[in-house]
């Protein structure tokens, strides 16, 4: 399923996590994930 992709797929799961459960922004999605060591821009999540 996550074949080919740049991050783990622990990290794609959790930012999908933040992204449907709590509602936020891509942007505020890009910023917990900085919190958390994971550089990633707001277009990757959206994509």
């Amino acid at each position: 399923m996550y074949k080919h992709y740049r991050y783990p797929h622990i990290i794609i799961q959790q930012a999908v996590y933040f992204k449907l459960r709590f509602t936020l922004s891509y942007r505020d999605v890009e910023e917990l994930m900085a919190i958390r060591g994971v550089k990633v821009d707001h277009s990757t999540i959206q994509r």
